[in-house]
């Protein structure tokens, strides 16, 4: 039937998802702060409870690598609020940069604290609250900037591009520190944000999300 065959009533697949994200410059900025961000996050915090390692004994490590990692959750999901309400107010533009800078930040206080543990920490701390701004202020750009018809696949979509940077990323992180060290994996972290800075800064016309394409 016609209804059955309407563009508006198809199941669009990730073809689809991905035809629309790459002719809107605002899904393509949101994809990439969500894949980023997380990309950054995951290289640095699963190589840091091997950092404590490094100077912590057996008897103390356990214990150490929890409150880090305890400081480094609370920045991923404490201020969450607090971000979405950013978002709305600054734009969300305005806040993926804002979690760009975060994350350099936080690859420089976390690549140069040596076995300084607190100094670590607010490392860790800057790392997750870089990659919530990210994440809500991405996933928000995106759902805005795609009609409501392959708003689910290109989630999708968006999952499996996060999903893939990050397992590359954990990957990657361990040869990195053990060829190189924890310094250098926190530059290259941070080195990997480039590219989203210069997507960020691009200024694109708006598009209707429910605009045909």
């Amino acid at each position: 039937t016609p209804a059955a065959t309407a563009p508006g009533a198809r199941r669009a697949g990730m073809r689809a998802a991905w035809r629309v994200v790459r002719r809107r410059p605002a899904a393509r900025l949101g994809i990439a702060a969500v894949a980023v961000g997380h990309l950054v996050m995951v290289a640095v915090m699963a190589m840091t409870p091997v950092r404590l390692g490094e100077s912590h004994s057996d008897a103390d490590v356990l214990r150490v690598v929890g409150i880090v990692l305890s400081v480094h959750i609370a920045g991923m999901y404490a201020f969450s609020p607090v971000v979405g309400w950013l978002t709305d107010r600054w734009g969300r533009r305005a806040v993926i940069l804002t979690g760009v800078g975060t994350l350099l930040a936080a690859c420089a206080v976390a690549g140069t604290a040596g076995h300084h543990t607190p100094r670590l920490s607010v490392g860790l701390a800057l790392l997750g609250l870089g990659w919530s701004a990210t994440m809500v202020a991405g996933s928000t750009l995106l759902s805005e900037a795609v009609p409501s018809r392959v708003r689910p696949s290109v989630q999708g979509l968006s999952d499996l591009t996060m999903g893939l940077a990050g397992a590359g990323a954990a990957a990657a992180s361990g040869f990195v520190m053990r060829v190189a060290g924890y310094p250098t994996l926190t530059l290259l972290a941070a080195i990997a944000v480039v590219p989203l800075v210069a997507l960020a800064l691009r200024r694109v016309p708006p598009t209707a999300p429910d605009e045909e394409e």
